[in-house]
């Protein structure tokens, strides 16, 4: 039986293996008292090395668990090697931590600041500011000439349903050309720094765009706001469509085509966008129901997504009946017409178009109700 002993070597991490014992079975080799006492002492040597080792390993890596655990995730995939000067690291402080006065004081007395310098975690000041809901510090980072990702920060802002930042944010002069709230991060120009378009900078997919998040989110007031501003959800092209911006999506990125799908169809369905973009929201739902289960039949990626949008275009017609306070508003949602429902003889036999069209997709739902 052959017995390995394993040594590691102090200057490098290789590690050497010799075999003992049963080669030499036949003629073992003849030990002395002062080679025994060598060998002891060796031996003794490599374990007390081997454990120091071992040690000096362990408290590395509970130092190193400590640091990210107080920087935060995001700094394990940081690529970022260039260093923060002392004064970037203070007003990114003075930024994160709402210090109005310190801002305002570097903003107005270091000109030569780098307002768009990050931290380790891939953030601008602006981006910080927004994240700690500090209105007044973002206002005093709007004024600054170059100022970058302010369609990022709006996106933040946006997602966590600070609708004051929203409107500071939406006030700014780059939003001058309305087309910036219509483009997502993919569709938008890349040679400026509206967002950002590393994995660090941005927590948010490239297809998204402000509208589409406020719907997602179902931030009433905000999606109302972008609304008034001429923002709307661009519906999705055909499955089938065999257009030039399509084929090329399909052909190099299958699946993040697919996904923008899927993301302006959350859009689509979201109550907030339904009720306030549509002049008939029951029929939007209902048209959009029968499409969202027609499109899980077919987009097998997302396939369970588009059932529950399905599902959720339903609930939402139902719980427009559920508001209704008598008979007569229940038949004007039915018949589609609140007009000519008014003007009807009293006798008149309602049509319930609605109602038909539900039962022509099969939605079980409001045929119930």
């Amino acid at each position: 039986m052959t017995h390995r002993r394993l040594y590691f070597n102090e200057s490098d991490s290789t590690k050497r293996c010799s075999t003992e014992g049963d080669s030499d079975r036949d003629h073992p080799p003849l030990k002395t008292d002062s080679s025994a006492n060598s060998s002891a002492n060796c031996h003794g040597h490599d374990k007390r090395w081997i454990n120091e080792d071992r040690h000096t390993m362990l408290r590395q890596t509970l130092a190193k668990t400590r640091r990210l655990g107080m920087r935060g995730p995001a700094y394990m995939f940081s690529a970022r090697s260039a260093s923060l000067s002392l004064t970037e690291e203070r007003f990114l402080d003075a930024a994160e931590y709402g210090n109005i006065p310190g801002v305002r004081k570097m903003l107005e007395e270091l000109p030569e600041l780098n307002v768009n310098c990050v931290d380790y975690m891939g953030q601008n000041a602006l981006q910080l500011a927004v994240a700690n809901e500090h209105l007044e510090v973002t206002e005093l980072l709007l004024k600054k000439d170059n100022l970058a990702r302010i369609g990022d920060a709006l996106l933040l802002a946006i997602s966590k349903g600070y609708i004051r930042i929203v409107e500071a944010i939406l006030s700014h002069r780059a939003f001058a050309d309305t087309q910036r709230l219509v483009d997502s991060p993919g569709r938008a120009e890349t040679q400026d720094d509206f967002f950002s378009y590393d994995e660090d900078g941005t927590r948010f997919s490239h297809d998204i765009t402000p509208i589409i998040l406020a719907s997602h989110c179902h931030e009433y007031e905000v999606v109302h706001i972008l609304l008034r501003k001429d923002a709307r959800i661009e519906r999705p092209h055909d499955y089938l469509c065999k257009c030039g911006t399509c084929s090329y999506h399909q052909k190099h990125d299958s699946f993040s085509h697919s996904r923008s799908r899927i993301n302006a169809y959350k859009g689509l369905a979201s109550p907030a966008y339904m009720s306030l973009s549509s002049k008939d929201p029951v029929m939007a739902a209902l048209e959009l129901s029968n499409e969202l289960a027609v499109l899980a039949n077919i987009e097998k990626e997302f396939k369970k997504d588009y059932k529950e949008l399905s599902v959720q275009c339903e609930a939402f017609v139902v719980g427009l009946l559920d508001l209704c306070r008598n008979t007569e508003e229940v038949e004007a949602i039915l018949n589609g017409d609140i007009d000519a429902s008014e003007n009807n003889e009293p006798h008149e036999k309602p049509s319930f178009i609605r109602l038909k069209l539900a039962i022509k997709y099969e939605l079980k739902k409001v045929r119930v109700i």
